[in-house]
């Protein structure tokens, strides 16, 4: 219980950290929104990982993080190979050129730009295309994607119009992958 404390402590301490002195940072303010994003999904994964899976929450949630909070779900590969750089380009791309309800109501699943990651442009859209709560969790478990919801992400999604049963289901979706990834990752060690 105590250890608990202390890592739910310092991870707090380590993202109040982050923001403090931001003007003095060195890179552009995306630059730096992506380390602070990265180092922050990683400090809340290790708390989500929990006491046996505190690694393999730190570098879910360090891939996913990196992404500036735009990437919700991945790929196993890319989340053992710990591909940043393509999590970066598909928070950019959600960011700057985001999914219609047209794309969404075409794919046939969540990741309906087939990256490799779903994203909140991507899940928002399943929304703006009209389909139920049961469709959008088909698709998004049809991925077979693991999830990972901050906050933010989660108020984000709330905001533009995903039910709460979405929401909070997606993140318990895929089990398996994330148990996978979690033992090739403690494997790897």
């Amino acid at each position: 219980m105590r250890k608990q404390i202390s890592v739910h402590c310092a991870a707090i301490a380590l993202c109040g950290a982050l923001f403090v002195g931001c003007e003095n940072l060195p890179g552009t303010k995306g630059q730096q929104g992506a380390v602070i994003g990265g180092a922050s999904g990683a400090a809340a994964g290790a708390v989500i990982g929990g006491e046996k899976h505190r690694g393999a929450g730190a570098i879910i949630g360090g891939v996913l993080g990196a992404a500036g909070g735009y990437v919700v779900g991945a790929n196993s590969d890319k989340i053992i190979g710990k591909n940043k750089d393509d999590a970066e380009a598909a928070g950019q791309r959600a960011k700057t050129a985001p999914v219609t309800a047209q794309q969404a109501r075409d794919a046939r699943t969540a990741d309906v730009n087939s990256d490799g990651y779903v994203t909140l442009d991507e899940v928002v859209a399943m929304r703006e295309a009209g389909l139920s709560d049961s469709e959008m969790l088909n698709r998004l478990q049809s991925t077979g994607q693991v999830f990972e919801l901050s906050s933010e992400s989660q108020k984000y999604l709330r905001d533009h119009g995903v039910s709460d049963k979405v929401v909070r289901d997606m993140q318990d979706l895929n089990q398996q992958g994330r148990d996978t990834v979690r033992q090739q990752l403690n494997e790897s060690r």
